[in-house]
């Protein structure tokens, strides 16, 4: 371990004092790498690969069968790794079967909540069957529990208007009016779908259009009909914010669970697609590459911006025919249980938070490695360049010289051999793909970095990872210490940048 007087540390200095926080962290690595009885925690399981939770599998067709012995994933003491060849509902049972969370916490983000999710389903439309009982007429479900909202059609169609191009927030978003064939249940309706908070010039794509619905005597003149599963993703998303969008993926993913026995098909030839609402400037992103990878398979057939495609040029108008159509407006299933305060349910073991964490490094292709003989540490860089243009919150954790700082502890860990590595997807790489940045992320043991969204890249690490955050006024933001309390699995160590003069 480095002496705590060692002269040579250069001064970590944050905007206009300095601190000795360079040498407390290599202190902390060091400490992890020498003290056996901490580090033995980290990364005990298995050198085996992962397979994504299957998607799409109807129970009709059975499960996928394993891999032809021997398989070493069975030996893994993992919870997720028994839940990889089920639905995704399934693996929030297969995990609380091994850590089973209290009532409480059960309710609030494990599999009593989902039960009541399910135990919420009504039909939006008033029944209409012709005499052996077969569907005559669109199905809408919606599931909602709070602020909750999913919604779940058969046989509808969505007319898109554009008014001007949607090329940013500041642009008027696209109209969509979802169209039934059938009769509205207006209770129903009143009670699950239409918002009277919001305004028609207010509100969300997929909000506004719970309060565009008609209803259809016949069949209408459909300008594409897509005759597989489609979730529609709300233009609410942030592409830029790693915490709000690892919100929105959580978000959607529960969602998916929810309805997965309903859209269950081929695995094949029946995947889901996904559809966005973004505008321009929201999808010039690499992150919507997340939707692919995590629920169509990274297939790019059909993932796009809506209404971008096709419009007739004289109505600016264009009518999508579903089969089968998913949507959930905002994130809050996202808000519900990634919560960047301290709050009541801040210790709570979540099967909900350890199944999706599992299913984003399976469906990336992150494997579970064994322990290594030494951590390899990556430090999350924050763009220190004028062009970054900071906001007062954003400019109180700058590391003025967060080169000098890099080199040194850079340094100091080849010094042991020890791997260092640094995440600085700004400037020149912001525009690195998604999958490149959860892929190098997750080489890591150890993620260091000042409190800010990019320290949420810790979710692609190894379960049994550790988290060094460095607040700087910003200890109320516990974003990190609540997904590792969430997971019951890595550490969670905090530190105070302190100024000094």
């Amino acid at each position: 371990m480095i002496n705590s007087r060692a002269p040579r540390h250069p001064r970590l200095i944050v905007m206009f004092g300095v601190t000795g926080v360079v040498l407390a962290i290599v202190s902390i690595i060091f400490d992890f790498i020498t003290n056996n009885a901490i580090w033995s925690s980290i990364q005990q399981s298995l050198s085996v690969d992962q397979q994504p939770i299957s998607r799409f599998i109807s129970p009709s067709e059975g499960r996928i069968p394993h891999p032809p012995e021997p398989d070493l994933r069975t030996e893994v003491d993992r919870p997720f790794m028994e839940a990889t060849f089920h639905t995704i509902v399934d693996s929030f049972y297969d995990i609380e079967r091994k850590y089973k969370p209290t009532e409480v916490c059960d309710l609030w983000g494990g599999t009593k909540f989902i039960q009541q999710l399910n135990q919420s389903m009504t039909s939006i439309l008033l029944p209409n069957q012709d005499n052996d009982g077969n569907q005559k007429q669109s199905k809408v479900d919606s599931y909602k529990l709070d602020n909750v909202n999913i919604f779940y059609a058969e046989k509808v169609s969505v007319l898109i208007n554009m008014s001007m191009p949607y090329k940013d927030p500041s642009s008027t978003p696209p109209h969509f009016r979802l169209e039934i064939h059938g009769k509205l249940n207006a209770t129903k309706y009143n009670e699950r779908m239409k918002m009277t908070s919001v305004a028609n010039t207010k509100g969300t794509v997929l909000e506004r259009m719970g309060n565009s619905v008609s209803e259809t005597n016949g069949p209408v003149e459909c300008s594409e009909i897509l005759d597989y599963p489609v979730m529609l993703v709300d233009n609410s998303i942030d592409t830029w914010n790693w915490w709000f969008f690892l919100q929105t993926i959580l978000h959607h993913y529960v969602a998916l669970g929810i309805v997965q026995p309903m859209i269950a098909g081929k695995y094949k030839s029946d995947p889901m697609r996904v559809l966005f609402t973004t505008d321009d400037h929201k999808s010039k992103r690499s992150f919507l590459d997340a939707f692919e990878f995590l629920f169509s398979d990274g297939r790019e057939r059909d993932s796009r911006q809506i209404w971008k495609v096709g419009l007739n040029s004289t109505t600016g108008e264009k009518r999508f025919c579903f089969k089968k159509l998913i949507w959930a407006p905002k994130n809050p299933i996202g808000g519900r249980l990634l919560v960047n305060r301290r709050h009541a349910m801040g210790n709570c073991f979540s099967s909900i938070i350890y199944s999706y964490a599992a299913y984003l490094k399976a469906a990336m292709h992150i494997p579970t490695l064994p322990r290594p003989e030494q951590p390899r540490i990556v430090w999350v860089g924050r763009d220190t360049s004028p062009d970054a243009n900071p906001s007062p919150w954003q400019a109180k954790r700058i590391i003025a010289n967060q080169d000098e700082v890099i080199s040194y502890l850079k340094d100091e860990c080849n010094k042991l051999g020890i791997d260092f590595i640094v995440a600085d997807f700004y400037g020149i790489k912001k525009d690195t793909s998604f999958q490149d940045q959860a892929l190098f992320v997750s080489k890591a043991n150890i993620m260091i970095g000042m409190h800010g969204a990019g320290l949420n890249m810790f979710h692609f690490l190894p379960f049994n990872s550790v988290v060094v955050e460095i607040h700087r006024g910003t200890n109320a933001q516990y974003n990190s210490r609540n997904f590792v309390s969430h997971v019951r699995e890595g550490a969670y160590l905090s530190m105070d940048a302190t100024m000094q003069g």
